[in-house]
């Protein structure tokens, strides 16, 4: 009986070094952050996916593009023609930051738009979703005039 037990457990320890060097791998992996969007509704799209880690390796050979409607579809999005021909390019921040930027020719003319990435690189390839939001157009005013408060010398006192 004892054989028997230690069986199991040889087992089961065996099962959680190899999941556990699974999940490793699975960490190291590059991965999408969140979205901020930078344009409002009616503008040309502007946004960009941070990217919270990415190797040199990773950089060189990242391949990232709007999936296909189909993929859309099975990942239970609505394809949006204005994302049909966004343009994704890998860049840096001034703090060394990675983002993904994404833009677009097109305004964009609905207040949400889905998004599917579809990302790969050398070693990976990764799908992710993503609802855009965009606001309204804020009107901007102009800005009031500022104009210099006239400076006010008094006399000298005698001396």
């Amino acid at each position: 009986m004892a054989h028997m037990h230690r069986w199991k457990f040889s087992v089961l320890a065996a099962a959680a070094v190899a999941l556990t060097g699974l999940y490793a791998d699975d960490a190291s992996a590059l991965a999408l952050g969140r979205i901020t969007v930078q344009s409002a509704l009616g503008e040309p799209l502007r946004a960009e996916i941070d990217l919270p880690q990415i190797t040199p390796s990773e950089a060189e050979t990242l391949r990232a593009t709007t999936a296909s409607p189909d993929v859309f579809r099975a990942q239970g999005m609505e394809f949006n023609p204005a994302v049909n021909n966004l343009r994704v390019q890998l860049q840096r921040r001034a703090d060394g930051t990675a983002v993904l930027r994404l833009s677009s020719d097109r305004p964009i003319n609905d207040p949400f738009v889905d998004l599917v990435l579809d990302a790969s690189w050398g070693s990976g390839h990764i799908v992710r979703s993503y609802t855009m939001l965009f606001d309204p157009p804020t009107l901007r005013r102009a800005a009031p005039a500022v104009t210099a408060a006239p400076q006010i010398t008094a006399p000298a006192a005698p001396v």
